[in-house]
């Protein structure tokens, strides 16, 4: 005989398991969406840079590095060959115009001097004997033309009393001795005129000897002049005064004409020679200020020349001084430059992010109020300064913004600061 089994109700929580994992996830869900809200990223507070959007004057200014140069600069060089035999700067000593560098020898000099001052001394000799000569010579022209002169006043004297005794009809001179007499004042005549001539021409042979002679002299005394410059130029001196940078010959070196010997700068009129990117050349114009920081000192300047040509991606931008130079200014002193660009009054602007060109836009990711998370905001930048950049739009005053390089996590659009 069958016996009937009697149905045993299941449990209602058997029955319904499912309700509280369920609703566990659910509670646990919403709690954690309220801790991290819409972050699909974490990041430690400590590993990123933030800073906030200000609001006032901004300035643009374009970093640079270069030296300082002196404006005047001289290199010393050697007028006539020789072996140094004396020394006497050093790189760093001052020197005035005219001081004496370095001293070479070369005994061949010495012998062309002595050997041009005998010739200059053997013509001023040979020219002074064929002067004496000439002078000679017009002593006894001079005395031909005194005694022509006084032939010529003898047969005249004679001419004129003959012709006084035919005017008194005195029959003691006859007609043929006073024609005789007559031809013998002209012949004396004539030959007066002859001897003036010759001296005349004696006097312009005289110019003209004394001329070539001086030409001579003048020719042999220039070479002794230059002999003489020569030797003098032994002594290699300053062609200005200022600072030695560079002495380049070394004691016993040889030297040719031309080879360098010493480089001289002024030291009190410097130059800063700048190096800038040559995307930010564009933005710099003559005349812009300038402030040259030499780790110590500040120096205003101005921009004077910019280089058309691009090397290395850099284009070289000469700054004038306009300020006293400090001491610690001397050639080649690396220096910074902050070249004022522009001032934009009432601007927005923030340091600039790891990754943020200027006139671009790019996400950035701006902190909530409890700076707990950062959700990525588009922005329009503008101008850029050395570490500052200009906000067109997307931020406002106080929004705090992170800096830092957020490359590695640039696909999420909210993150968790922890």
């Amino acid at each position: 005989m069958d016996i009937p089994r009697q149905a045993i109700e299941k449990p209602l929580w058997k029955t319904h398991w499912y309700v509280l994992p369920v609703f566990i996830v659910v509670i646990g869900t919403y709690s954690l969406r309220s801790v991290l809200g819409n972050a699909s990223y974490f990041i430690e507070r400590n590993a990123v840079v933030t800073a906030k959007v200000e609001q006032g004057n901004f300035r643009v200014n374009v970093r640079a590095t270069g030296v300082l140069k002196p404006l005047n600069i001289r290199w010393v060089s050697s007028q006539v060959s020789g072996r140094a035999e004396q020394v006497f700067v050093k790189a760093g000593a001052k020197v005035n115009k005219g001081d004496v560098l370095v001293q070479l020898s070369n005994p061949e000099l010495h012998r062309n001097l002595e050997k041009a001052r005998w010739e200059l001394e053997a013509k001023k000799a040979e020219s002074h004997v064929a002067f004496v000569m000439l002078e000679s010579q017009m002593v006894d022209l001079d005395n031909s033309v005194l005694s022509a002169e006084y032939s010529y006043q003898s047969a005249k004297l004679k001419l004129d009393a003959e012709t006084e005794l035919l005017a008194q009809g005195n029959a003691t001179v006859s007609a043929l001795e006073h024609q005789r007499s007559k031809l013998a004042v002209k012949q004396q005549m004539q030959s007066w005129l002859a001897q003036q001539q010759k001296t005349e021409k004696m006097q312009a042979n005289m110019a003209a000897t004394k001329i070539a002679q001086q030409a001579r002299i003048g020719l042999v005394e220039n070479n002794y002049q230059r002999v003489k410059e020569q030797v003098a130029a032994l002594e290699v001196r300053s062609s200005t005064s200022g600072i030695v940078q560079q002495v380049s010959l070394e004691l016993g070196e040889r030297v040719q004409v031309g080879d360098s010997v010493a480089l001289v700068a002024d030291q009190n009129n410097l130059f800063a020679e700048l190096q800038v990117q040559e995307v930010r050349v564009k933005d710099i114009a003559l005349g812009q200020l300038v402030t040259i920081d030499t780790r110590t000192s500040e120096i205003i300047g101005e921009v004077i020349r910019i280089d058309p040509a691009v090397k290395g991606g850099m284009v070289l931008i000469d700054v004038k001084l306009t300020s006293e130079l400090p001491t610690e200014a001397r050639p080649e002193l690396t220096v910074d430059g902050l070249i004022a660009i522009s001032n934009i009054e009432g601007a927005l602007y923030v340091k600039r992010p790891v990754y943020a060109p200027r006139h671009t836009k790019v996400g950035l990711y701006k902190l909530s109020p409890d700076q707990q998370f950062a959700s990525k905001h588009l922005v329009v930048l503008g101008q850029s300064s050395v570490n500052k950049i200009q906000i067109i739009d997307g931020l406002l005053v106080g929004d705090e913004i992170i800096i830092s390089d957020t490359s590695s996590w640039q696909e999420h659009e909210g993150i968790k600061i922890n």
